[in-house]
Order: structure tokens, then C-alpha cells, then sequence
């Protein structure tokens, strides 16, 4: 008898820590957005953009650069036309986002104000396994903070 208490006892202990092992694990998850791999694998330059709202609520495309994660990008401190920007998921107002950008192929600049700003395409969700889409899908930006900072950091070394 004494030896199946003792067993109930090391159950329940090991039981109780097990859950607070979950229920820590829950509490210390990190909620903010993940960085898509394959979409950054498919992206030639990683930036942070100051992006500013537009007159219909979305993305403006001039976008002004404030850093580099990739050499041979835009330099900090020059102006990109982002050309899908509109399309960009992940919006959530002005301020400075993780944008992963492919060279506009077709055309190189466009007189924005008065000056040459290059074109630039936002890269999409690409086709990944269990993620299947017909092709690619819309462009996600992603807000910068200290967690997507870090995950830019170990994605373009």
C-alpha cells in the first residue's frame, strides 16, 4: 500500500510539473510575426523602410530606406518606388517595416518629384511545403521590432 502512495506521489509531482512547464511555455511565446524563410530566401535585399500611409489607407509606394540588411540593396537614406505596395498584408500604419524586395526587372527608375527613384517589387508568400499556392502569394510586410530585428539578423548575416 505504502509503495502505491508513494507512486500516486511521484505521478501527481511529475503531472503538476508538466503543466507548469506548459502553462511557462505558454506565458513566454513569443506573439509577434514570424518572418517567412522562404520568403526571404526568394528576396535579393532586406531593408527597413519608413513607410507612410497613402489616400486610400494603404502603403504608400515612396518609401524612404533607413537601413540595409543585404550589400548591393538600396543605401540608407535613398527613396525606393515600391511597386505592389499597395498589395502588402501586414500594414498596420506608418512607421518603419522589414520590407523584402526584389529589383523591378523591366524598368530601372522613375522621375518621382523631381528625381530618379529606383523600382522596387515586394516579394510574396512563396510555395513552401503544407503551404501550397497556385503561384506566389500577396507580399507581407513586417512592423519592425526588437523580435523581427533579431530574426532579419540570423536571415541576412
Amino acid at each position: 500500500m505504502k509503495s502505491q502512495r508513494i507512486r500516486l506521489i511521484v505521478a501527481a509531482a511529475l503531472f503538476l510539473g508538466w503543466l507548469s512547464w506548459l502553462g511557462y511555455s505558454a506565458l513566454a511565446k513569443n506573439r509577434g510575426p514570424v518572418v517567412s524563410r522562404v520568403q526571404a530566401a526568394a528576396a535579393a535585399h532586406a531593408v527597413v523602410g519608413e513607410v507612410t500611409v497613402g489616400a486610400d489607407g494603404k502603403p504608400a509606394p515612396e518609401v524612404k530606406i533607413v537601413e540595409s540588411f543585404t550589400a548591393g540593396g538600396p543605401a540608407a537614406g535613398s527613396e525606393i518606388y515600391l511597386v505592389n505596395g499597395a498589395e502588402a498584408k501586414g500594414f498596420d500604419g506608418p512607421g518603419q517595416y522589414l520590407l523584402l524586395l526584389n529589383a523591378n526587372s523591366t524598368v530601372r527608375a522613375v522621375p518621382l518629384n523631381g528625381k530618379e527613384v529606383a523600382l522596387y517589387t515586394l516579394v510574396g508568400l512563396q510555395r513552401s511545403p503544407g503551404y501550397e499556392l497556385a503561384g506566389t502569394g500577396s507580399p507581407t510586410i513586417y512592423k519592425m521590432t526588437n523580435e523581427v530585428r533579431v530574426q532579419a539578423k540570423k536571415l541576412f548575416p
